[in-house]
């Protein structure tokens, strides 16, 4: 178990290396995306060409998209419909488009609003493939809603659709999607035939499609209890991930891999493999982060250099009226009055649009503090996530250290003289490390640069002063775990884990109607 644990620290060191780099690069990727695509509507603009101002939305729509900035790419696909008012194929690309984004919100209503209208003008031009791709879209929304008679109804007519194409990757996504509504209906025999038909159609095809149904055969066996087929499907599906380098599928892979081992019994490959599903969940979230950031602080300076622009430009203007007003006020003094009176008019418009543009600025940068802020975030959970994952391997390690020193204490009656005092040499050496208090300490380290108040609150709030051992125990009830795992951290029973909360708390300001646990969560 410690070799296991030095490898995947160790893994996750190397990882932490590189990572850094790696989202320099991708960071300078997008800037360079975003900045030559805002440069392509620029020109468009000033050229009044409205086709290629609705193909620069359409591609920054895209570009948020991939993103997941949802807001900004549903504004872009709104500004290309507004352009294209046509109702043609690219109008039912866009609706799906939008469709699939609400559909991901869980906004089924709204997605199911895009996706009819979307279907009526695909109907109406007898656009096959853009009716094939909203029936699946349109599937899956009722099955996130668990109308599944429905979803089959929808997921049917486009696999209908896709054979009359001979679409492959089309016949691919939409036996998957049929698979995975019958997986919701536990009817595991016939989504493992769908997944099948999948894999077939799929297996000259795009890779992220290939990896994803490859997962599905490995899942649905697990499922049905055949591990050893889910085994050979899932680690297939992890190769071909690591090949494509694609982090979302290497981490499914990971977790069913780890589903399958506990399934088989084989806990200690279980936790390898969902420690390194963990490491690699941990990149994915900071390439996101690093990718979001980097895109929101490019838009924030666009959008600053833009309202700086417009600014300049009002400012130039206020300027020229003033020249005006001056030659005006020459030549007649009523008509400088009156002239005065109209610019007296105007500056107070143009005051008002700077002052709307001033705090435009501010709200762009209050959205980037935004977003920095949701990043700390989920580095802070992933650092608690970490701590409890730390605390449960103490408790393993006292758990297997303890049945070792039980099993030497056992046979020492059973051996001659010799072997019984080297076995109580190597009992007593066992319970020398087990009385070891480094770890408690690295552990409270840990406890208290993520909580730095807590025991300090703690002894404020006190009745009477806390002993050490009451002081971990209330770290690991802040930590919400339970008495059984308390028990096995601390190598004692249940009953006097028990006891124990009871002796707590007679000494905090706490009701005997209270929970303990929530009392302390909530310190």
């Amino acid at each position: 178990m410690t070799t296991i644990k030095h490898f995947i620290f160790l893994l996750g060191f190397l990882t932490s290396l590189t990572l850094s780099a790696q989202n320099k690069q991708v960071g300078k990727a997008v800037d360079a995306e975003l900045i030559t695509l805002k440069t392509a509507l620029n020109k468009a603009t000033v050229l009044q060409d409205s086709q290629k101002i609705a193909m620069a939305y359409l591609k920054l729509a895209e570009f948020y998209n991939r993103l997941h900035i949802d807001s900004e790419a549903t504004k872009h696909y709104q500004h290309y419909l507004d352009i294209e008012s046509e109702k043609d194929t690219g109008f039912v690309y866009v609706k799906n488009a939008l469709g699939a984004i609400n559909l991901d919100l869980k906004k089924f209503k709204d997605a199911k609003h895009y996706l009819q209208q979307s279907l009526l003008v695909s109907q109406e031009l007898n656009y096959s493939k853009g009716q094939a791709k909203t029936h699946a879209l349109l599937g899956s929304v009722y099955e996130k809603t668990k109308a599944y008679k429905k979803a089959l109804k929808h997921q049917n007519i486009s696999l209908s659709i896709f054979k009359s194409l001979n679409d492959s990757t089309g016949l691919a996504i939409t036996n998957e999607n049929l698979g995975s509504v019958y997986e919701d209906l536990e009817k595991y025999n016939v989504a493992y035939k769908y997944f099948k038909k999948a894999f077939s159609y799929a297996e000259n095809g795009r890779s992220d499609i290939k990896i994803n149904i490859i997962n599905n055969l490995g899942d649905i066996n697990r499922k049905s209890g055949h591990y050893n087929k889910a085994l050979s499907y899932t680690e297939q599906a992890l190769l071909l991930a690591q090949e494509t380098q694609n982090n979302s599928q290497i981490e499914s892979a990971l977790k069913d891999l780890a589903r399958i081992y506990a399934g088989l019994g084989d806990f200690e490959q279980a936790y390898q493999y969902l420690s390194h599903q963990s490491i690699v969940n941990e990149q994915e979230i900071e390439r996101h982060n690093a990718e979001l950031v980097s895109a929101m602080q490019v838009l924030y300076e666009v959008k600053e250099k833009e309202a700086e622009l417009k600014l300049l430009n009002k400012q130039n203007q206020i300027n020229t009226v003033r020249q005006y007003i001056i030659l005006v006020c020459a030549v007649a003094l009523l008509l400088a009055l009156s002239v005065g009176f109209l610019y007296w008019k105007k500056k107070r418009k143009h005051e008002q649009h700077i002052l709307e543009y001033k705090q435009q600025l501010l709200q762009a940068d209050l959205d980037k503090k935004t977003v920095e802020e949701a990043a700390l975030k989920r580095e802070i959970d992933i650092k608690v996530s970490s701590l409890a994952n730390y605390s449960l391997h103490i408790a393993h390690k006292n758990k297997m250290l303890s049945d070792v020193s039980r099993t030497l204490s056992n046979l020492k009656d059973r051996n001659v003289v010799l072997i019984k005092s080297k076995l109580i040499e190597i009992t007593k050496d066992i319970n020398s490390d087990l009385s070891n208090n480094n770890e408690w300490t690295e552990l409270m380290s840990y406890f208290g640069q993520i909580h730095p108040d807590f025991f300090e609150t703690l002894k404020k709030v006190a009745l009477n002063k806390l002993s050490s051992s009451e002081m971990r125990l209330c770290m690991l009830l802040r930590l919400n775990l339970s008495s059984k795992e308390i028990a096995e951290i601390l190598r004692i029973t249940s009953d006097s884990v028990r006891i124990a909360r009871y002796r707590l708390r007679k000494k905090l300001p706490i009701n005997s109607k209270d929970d303990l646990q929530a009392y302390l969560l909530n310190l």
